[in-house]
């Protein structure tokens, strides 16, 4: 009998701990969100400079790092969304006869477009004869 109250005791402190536990998990972390906070704005000088020396590179690295922070947020620059597209765009205008800046664009294009939409998520999907998939879904 002494057994199965410590074990009953037991169980019901884990199940007690098991929400703790999940609140935990949804916290944000204070780490990663300063260091997200130091990429974007080490991010956002990087974009300038590209911007005033014309430095193709500097842009494409500034959306990559950007792309990295942002981890499926969009990113705002003066209360509007950011279109990290047309910073590549203005990349490769820069410097429209490099196929390595253009090939690196392309790469980054999917990533930095999908950070600028307005709505992205999974949608389970089913047609008329049972087959079933997820698709990423942006609007």
């Amino acid at each position: 009998m002494k057994h199965f109250l410590a074990t009953l005791a037991i169980a019901a402190s884990l199940l007690g701990a098991a929400p703790i536990l999940a609140q935990d998990a949804k916290a944000p972390n204070p780490i990663e969100t300063a260091e997200a906070k130091s990429t974007l704005t080490i991010a956002s000088a990087l974009l300038s400079y590209g911007r005033a020396n014309k430095d193709p590179l500097a842009l494409l690295s500034a959306v990559q790092m950007m792309v990295s922070a942002a981890e499926g947020t969009t990113i705002e620059s003066g209360g509007k969304p950011m279109d990290l597209g047309a910073v590549l765009d203005e990349a490769v205008a820069l410097a429209p006869d490099d196929a390595l800046i253009t090939a690196r664009a392309d790469t980054l294009r999917d990533a930095a477009e999908t950070r600028t939409r307005g709505v992205c998520y999974w949608e389970y999907w089913c047609d008329y004869y049972g087959y079933c998939e997820y698709w990423y879904v942006c609007y």
